[in-house]
């Protein structure tokens, strides 16, 4: 191998720019248009599928298999899950992953909305509560004594005409090899991403507090 051949190859090491990134326009692309053909799974929630709250930290997918059902004009991918029976305050966490490039991501926004027994809306939490982390945006719902009745939580996706443009500050490193010296060479970078809202994406959940309870019904 050249010495030139050596130093490319470190560089992609070093920039992990030689690794395929989802495009983050036709992820939100290809979203769009399978959640436009997805049929409703149903007039009320009462028919949806759901599972138990998982406990811990569980990975979420939120795919164009996923159930579709319109959140008061708003037509969305979702999950739906039953909280335990009320026994002692507990948290649940998400943080939403963002795909694709620094610069231009798609990243599925959540909402969540929280029911009591007879599916009747008691809180509900949209994109203006999101806390940022990086590219990525994370949401924290408690669940106190005031809250005991509540016994069903929906995540779902939130207005897809939604884009959000941020700062950022970016370092690179190159090794280059000039005869027998090696060396990295830094440089600074500032601009702009896009995040794109997507329908689909990748969350992670983290519910504390629970210990071993068990979903009631």
């Amino acid at each position: 191998m050249r010495p030139g051949q050596f130093a490319l190859v470190l560089a992609c090491v070093a920039l992990a720019g030689c690794a395929t990134v989802p495009n983050a326009a036709k992820l939100v692309a290809d979203g769009r248009e399978a959640l436009q053909q997805a049929p409703l799974c149903c007039v009320s929630l009462q028919q949806a599928r759901m599972q138990p709250l998982p406990l811990g930290e569980a990975k979420l997918v939120i795919d164009t298999q996923a159930q579709a059902f319109d959140f008061g004009g708003n037509k969305a991918f979702f999950l739906l899950y039953e909280l335990p029976a009320y026994v002692t305050p507990y948290s649940v966490a998400l943080s939403s992953k963002s795909q694709g490039s620094l610069q231009d991501s798609a990243l599925f926004i959540p909402r969540v909305a929280v029911f009591d027994a007879n599916y009747k809306l008691t809180r509900y939490f949209d994109e203006k509560t999101l806390r940022n982390r990086g590219n990525d945006l994370e949401r924290t719902v408690f669940f106190n004594p005031g809250d005991a009745q509540e016994r069903y939580l929906a995540i779902y996706g939130s207005d897809l005409s939604a884009s959000v443009e941020r700062a950022y500050s970016m370092m690179t490193v190159q090794t280059v090899m000039a005869g027998p010296v090696m060396f990295n060479v830094y440089n600074g970078h500032d601009g702009k991403s896009l995040l794109r809202s997507s329908p689909t994406g990748q969350l992670q959940l983290n519910v504390q507090g629970l210990g071993e309870a068990k979903s009631g019904k």
